[in-house]
């Protein structure tokens, strides 16, 4: 054990990368965080296989140790740092205060409503970070601002007016002579490797979980026909899918069989529920709805047979929604970049944090989780959707 406890050069190595991530200088929020971590530990690891390899003593420390070593750090670290930072922040020691320029309500919420971040709202005399919102303000007017604020603040956080591409996944570099900045942009999701390797990742996740999920499926299967004997289980109706063409998208059944004539009558008394199909694509109150299928749907347990669809090619774990043929005239010219993949069993916009997504709005975000698609990002998004489902759960 002593050779290990007191083999320094991983710790230096660890504590290196973290400061070169960032990790310790920065306010990150706690997913991009996790990312850095995470990087800092794989190369980490490396380094220190490679030392080991170079020092001629591999073989006085088991791998197994080593690759378990690295792997609950994976985990515990972005754990400890959550719980500590949130002890701290209620402790009132790890806050920042800050001012926003510009008005934007769910950024503002996101940054004084985390407290990861630490930021807490003060006037503009006492804010130690000023975010600069470009949105809504004329390039003189941003300017003015930053060189205002720059030479008072201790940080001053720009807000970019375009918002379509992640910097995080760009590439910047200085053009010295002309003193700009030159921000390139990839379509991350045109590239053929990359499709590729997401291809292989759905069907490495879904044939892994596939032994949790059957018997999920069996009892679900069991308690529908259960609530109705005669009607169906499955709901089949066709999709859009990659490069347009129409597939069988699966779903639990949770309305009751050939229901129409029951939501034509309450449109007829409700006529305000068709202004908010038109907006949302979806009904405030449907009436046709199973007392399961309100479990289903509040659980999003009632789409999980589209694992089916993933193993089938037709769709992948993560994507943009599967649109209907009747919205295909409506989604306009987005409709040519989001029919260049596999639409998802969950996507960007379901954990949005948002209520009442419009059409568009989801639109935006499918067209946003194309342009700058990366594999952590299918992660984090698939993590955040089993806690949205675990806490709408316990919430009904």
């Amino acid at each position: 054990m002593s050779d290990y406890t007191g083999y320094w050069p991983a710790y230096g190595v660890i504590l290196l990368m973290f400061f070169y991530e960032g990790v310790y200088t920065r306010r990150y929020d706690f997913w991009h965080e996790s990312r850095q971590i995470l990087k800092a530990l794989f190369f980490s690891f490396l380094i220190v296989m490679a030392i080991l390899s170079l020092s001629k003593t591999p073989y006085n420390y088991s791998r197994a140790v080593i690759v378990l070593a690295f792997g609950f750090m994976a985990f515990f670290i972005p754990l400890f740092k959550n719980i500590t930072k949130k002890l701290l922040y209620k402790a009132g020691i790890w806050k920042r205060s800050a001012t926003i320029f510009g008005d934007d309500t769910f950024i503002r919420e996101e940054i004084f409503g985390n407290p990861y971040l630490g930021y807490v709202e003060a006037d503009e005399s006492e804010s130690q970070t000023v975010f600069v919102n470009s949105k809504g303000c004329d390039a003189e007017t941003l300017r003015n601002i930053i060189d205002k604020e720059i030479s008072a603040r201790k940080e001053v956080v720009f807000i970019p007016l375009v918002n379509s591409y992640d910097l995080t996944q760009s590439i910047i570099y200085e053009l010295t002579h002309a003193r700009t900045n030159l921000i390139v942009f990839q379509n991350r999701l045109k590239s053929a490797p990359r499709r590729l390797f997401k291809t292989s990742f759905d069907y490495t996740i879904s044939i892994l979980l596939m032994p949790i999920i059957l018997p999920i499926l069996a009892l679900i299967a069991l308690w529908i026909k259960r609530e109705e004997p005669k009607g169906s289980i499955l709901f089949k109706q066709k999709r859009l899918g990659e490069n347009g063409r129409l597939f069988v998208c699966y779903k639990f059944r949770t309305m009751v069989e050939n229901g129409d004539g029951i939501l034509k009558s309450y449109l007829k008394k409700n006529p305000e529920e068709t202004e908010y199909y038109d907006k949302y694509h979806k009904y405030r109150n449907d009436p046709r709805i199973t007392s399961v299928g309100a479990f289903l749907r509040k659980t999003s347990l009632d789409e999980l047979p589209q694992i089916f669809n993933v193993l089938k090619n037709e769709m992948s774990l993560v994507g943009p929604r599967p649109y209907m043929p009747s919205e295909k005239t409506k989604m306009g010219e987005a409709a040519d970049t989001i029919f260049l993949v596999k639409p998802g069993i969950t996507g960007l916009w379901q954990v949005s944090g948002r209520s009442d997504v419009d059409f568009f709005q989801r639109i935006d975000m499918d067209v946003w989780y194309i342009r700058n698609w990366n594999l952590w990002m299918d992660i984090l998004i698939l993590l955040k959707t089993v806690k949205t489902v675990i806490v709408r759960e316990g919430a009904f």
